[in-house]
């Protein structure tokens, strides 16, 4: 009898986290055009043809739950993008070409209060055809999964604590930025306090600008930031690498990022002398020890920049190759890489291997919104592995909005200039209640990064190996976890081109007579660490 019992349990927990609640689109108010048809191959014998209108649900619900929502659609014209609106909170989705509908999961993980609520379909370019909504209960402890290694081999422990520290606060405060050092001031002065997140960019570097622009200037800014313990957020608007323009809109070059493929090609080999430069001064900060959330490529998938004016392939490939090249070549350790994602960019994602985590960059004017339906897409999407920021933004969440709906930003980045300090977009009343929550992490409640403590984040090689540099002349620094460990040298034919104990944890390695090329480097049973000779 008890044994029945338990599984009668079981079997009542499942059913309860399943529930669906199905509500057909010809109940909806229509307007704009949005029209009743009739069909056989609809629920309920009709569906809605949404043409250019819209589609509101005025709905109650008994209890508070989570949610994930489908939408019963059909999409005959081709390829539409359209807007699910749930109590003011918009988000994008997209649909193909279909003429037979498909079950298309706009929303998971929403937590709806009990009472009433309105959810709208409205027209962004129109023309599907709707059969119905759908609410799913969902256990919102399956939410998270949150990736505790970085994928840089042997992160420099600075970023190894940074990553500890955001880990720590996600989904349960945010942190704040601002796009440059003089909007964190200006901050300071009329808002009470500075974010704590400050972005910087390598838009003047590597172009010859030495009599106006000084290239150590975002070295200094970054820097002097870190040392009043603020977080360094770079990002570079990365100008035609041929140097025929000095653009990075699409409009402005023809910059041609296919041949990233051709490594005999000259914009190949520009493209790689710019990364070989930025990792230089990339390299200036891990060598002062200081990590860097780094954001490179950002809002690729929009087209409106070069490195996103040929489709996926191309800018994912670039992707690749720059993270092979800074972290694996050039030795940069101190990296904690951002991809920034738009609407309908799956295809451009690098991989989970070359990702730590994933903005987003809204820009809708006066919403101070949680956006809480882009966040609960983008930890879906990423299956709760990536922690998730607002990359940039416009006008930002009110702290109340993100306290209601459980938005859990790691950190949000305010654009610069009229962004700031203009009301139509953020006031100044707004920023003073912000700054002021305790939900919101300013530059006065910053720890020292390096010193944070790390609690349990396990990195790739456990920190029992680290090698600098892995790009290497004629010795190498080998740091082992332990002493009187066995250290072997391979070469990319596996043959053991050295072999020693080590005395202590640090060793200093002579490759002379080695010839150039890749060689991996083990201790004991750890994982192989990759390094160059040139």
């Amino acid at each position: 009898m008890k044994k029945t019992l338990s599984v009668l349990l079981i079997l009542l927990t499942a059913t309860l986290t399943g529930i669906c609640q199905k509500y057909e689109a010809e109940t909806a108010t229509l307007a704009g055009g949005a029209s009743k048809q009739a069909s056989s191959a609809a629920s309920g014998g009709y569906y809605v043809a949404q043409n250019a209108g819209n589609l509101t649900f005025n709905l109650t619900f008994t209890e508070e739950a989570t949610y994930n929502i489908y939408i019963q659609v059909a999409s005959p014209n081709g390829f539409k993008a359209n807007n699910l609106v749930v109590d003011g909170s918009a988000i994008t989705f997209t649909t193909e070409l279909n003429k037979n509908y498909i079950k298309l999961k706009a929303v998971s993980f929403l937590k709806l209060a009990a009472g009433a609520h309105i959810v709208q379909i409205t027209n962004s370019w129109g023309w599907i055809s709707i059969d119905y909504i759908e609410f799913e209960k969902v256990d919102p402890a399956t939410r998270f999964n949150t990736n505790t290694t970085l994928i840089s081999p042997n992160p420099t422990d600075e970023a190894v604590r940074l990553y500890q520290f955001l880990y720590d606060h996600y989904n349960k405060k945010i942190i704040s930025g601002v796009s440059n050092v003089e909007e964190a001031d200006w901050l300071k002065t009329n808002a009470g306090k500075s974010p704590a997140l400050v972005g910087l960019d390598y838009l003047f570097c590597n172009r010859g600008y030495t009599t106006w622009y000084d290239e150590n200037q975002p070295f200094n800014q970054g820097k002097a930031w870190f040392d009043k313990n603020g977080i360094v957020n770079f990002h570079w608007h990365w100008r035609d690498p041929s140097r025929v323009t000095e653009a990075f809109y699409t409009a402005d070059t023809k910059f041609d990022i296919t041949k990233i493929f051709d490594e005999t090609s000259a914009e190949y080999k520009a493209m790689i002398s710019d990364i070989d430069y930025i990792s230089g001064q990339l390299k200036r900060f891990q060598d002062a020890k200081i990590p860097v959330i780094w954001r490179p490529l950002h809002e690729a998938a929009g087209g409106w920049f070069w490195w996103g004016a040929k489709g996926a392939a191309p800018c994912k490939k670039l992707w690749q190759i720059m993270f092979d090249r800074m972290v694996n070549v050039n030795g940069l350790h101190n990296l904690i890489w951002v991809w920034t994602r738009e609407h309908n960019d799956d295809a451009w994602y690098p991989g989970d291997e070359y990702v730590d985590m994933v903005g987003r960059d809204i820009y809708r004017d006066g919403d101070h919104s949680s956006q809480i339906l882009e966040f609960n897409d983008m930890v879906n999407r990423y299956s709760g592995k990536k922690m998730v920021t607002i990359s940039e933004c416009g006008s930002f969440p009110d702290v109340d909005n993100l306290l209601k709906d459980a938005a859990g930003w790691s950190w949000m980045m305010v654009w610069n200039g009229g962004f700031v300090r203009d009301a139509k977009y953020n006031s100044p009343d707004l920023w003073k209640k912000f700054l002021a929550s305790d939900y919101v992490i300013t530059l006065d409640e910053m720890p020292n990064i390096s010193t944070y403590s790390t609690t349990g984040l396990i990195n790739d090689q456990k920190d029992d190996l680290k090698i600098f540099p892995t790009y290497f002349d004629e010795q190498i620094t080998i740091h082992s976890k332990e002493s009187n460990q066995t250290i072997s040298i391979f070469n990319q034919l596996g043959i053991c081109m050295s072999t020693f104990k080590s005395e202590n944890s640090t060793s200093i390695i002579s490759t002379s007579g080695y010839p150039a090329g890749m060689y991996l480097v083990k201790a004991d049973e750890n994982a192989a660490v990759k390094v160059f000779k040139r």
